[in-house]
């Protein structure tokens, strides 16, 4: 039996290495979306998220004791990194080539009270930083023109941040790394369902039978190796996010304070993946068919399970629609540990509702399933 076993297994995966279609959709397509969409959220929601500084364009009308001394406190803040303005650039062009994202005037003469100190923001700049950097140009303004201390220190006397760590908003590698990783994975629903179908349509199936081989036996031999395919999926993704994202990208990648928890959610959700792929194979009546039912299905739990658009920005509805996906309940076990240190119990729950849906898919493809 064993070696029946082996040889199945040898021949799934000697069909999975010719295609290279196959081998594109599954490996290199979750990293050309890594990739992309990390770097398209960098501008966006890398500002909302994690707290990067915001671009800042600061002028002067004309040089003066209090003018040098604003404009010097106001590039010394944590919050702002100063940026010269290109030569023939006004602010519209500024702030849609993404130079800048806002630009504080100092006239001449402000401290007497005649000329505010003007700032222009770009229009799609996140209310809270508009808000936060008006808030210090003014504070700061009123120190220069008061001659008095920095009002931080002196409102550290009377009020102390007690802010939690961040257990909410991913950072675009965290949100991007396993969720196209889980995308990609359901995918693996293409090639296993058009492999036993063609199998089946050009009589490959009916001659294993006509051997001492029992159908069980075959269907280990032909989910095996996309399981153990998924699982290297993840394991690979994962080292891209880890050691090369971050060089290219300058983002961070935290995996979180028990990153070997990663290890059984991948072993569940690759079961998840499999079980997805081998009910395709048993409802779908061609080869074509197939194709299309997995693709179509893995981009709609993509879009209802928070992959394609990040399930703490949806609207409330959208968030309880998400729950009917397995790519939901994959993505926020992985976000549990990589965001808020979640322990085994509680990212068991999550496995549960994964094993159910894994269990729920074998069965119903047994049922259905016609080898001959």
């Amino acid at each position: 039996m064993t070696s029946r076993i082996r040889e199945l297994f040898r021949k799934e995966m000697l069909l999975a290495a010719r295609d290279r279609q196959t081998l594109l959709l599954l490996f290199v397509m979750p990293v050309a979306l890594i990739f992309f969409l990390s770097l398209a959220l960098k501008g966006v929601y890398v500002d909302k998220v994690i707290g990067q500084p915001v671009a800042v364009v600061i002028e002067q009308e004309a040089a003066s004791a209090k003018s040098d001394r604003l404009a010097a406190r106001i590039a010394a803040s944590s919050m702002i990194r100063k940026v010269a303005r290109p030569s023939g650039m006004d602010n519209d062009r500024l702030f849609e080539t993404g130079e800048a994202q806002a630009v504080v005037w100092i006239p001449d003469g402000f401290e007497q009270g005649g000329r505010p100190v003007e700032i222009q923001f770009d229009p799609v700049l996140d209310a809270g930083y508009r808000i936060a950097l008006k808030s210090f140009v003014a504070g700061v303004a009123l120190e220069v023109v008061m001659d008095a201390d920095p009002l931080e220190t002196i409102a550290a006397a009377f009020v102390v941040e007690k802010t939690r760590p961040n257990r909410s908003f991913p950072s675009p590698l965290q949100q991007s790394v396993p969720g196209w990783t889980i995308f990609a994975m359901f995918f693996i629903a293409i090639p296993l369902s058009m492999g036993f179908l063609r199998e089946k349509n050009d009589g490959t199936l009916q001659r294993l039978f006509t051997y001492p081989v029992a159908p069980a036996l075959v269907a280990a031999g032909k989910v095996v190796p996309y399981y153990l395919i998924n699982n290297a999926q993840f394991v690979l993704m994962l080292a891209v996010g880890v050691w090369i994202m971050p060089a290219i990208l300058g983002l961070p990648f935290d995996l979180g304070e028990h990153a070997w928890h990663l290890v059984p959610i991948t072993l569940v959700v690759a079961a998840a993946a499999t079980g997805f792929g081998v009910l395709v194979a048993a409802c779908a009546r061609s080869p074509e068919q197939a194709a299309t039912l997995a693709a179509t299905l893995s981009v709609l739990a993509g879009v209802f399970g928070g992959i394609m658009v990040p399930h703490i920005v949806m609207p409330a509805f959208m968030k309880k629609l998400a729950m009917i996906s397995p790519m939901y309940w994959a993505h926020q076990a992985y976000l549990d540990v990589l965001l808020r240190g979640a322990s085994l119990a509680d990212i068991f729950p999550k496995l549960i509702v994964l094993t159910v849906f894994a269990f729920i898919c074998f069965y119903v493809a047994g049922r259905r399933v016609q080898w001959i």
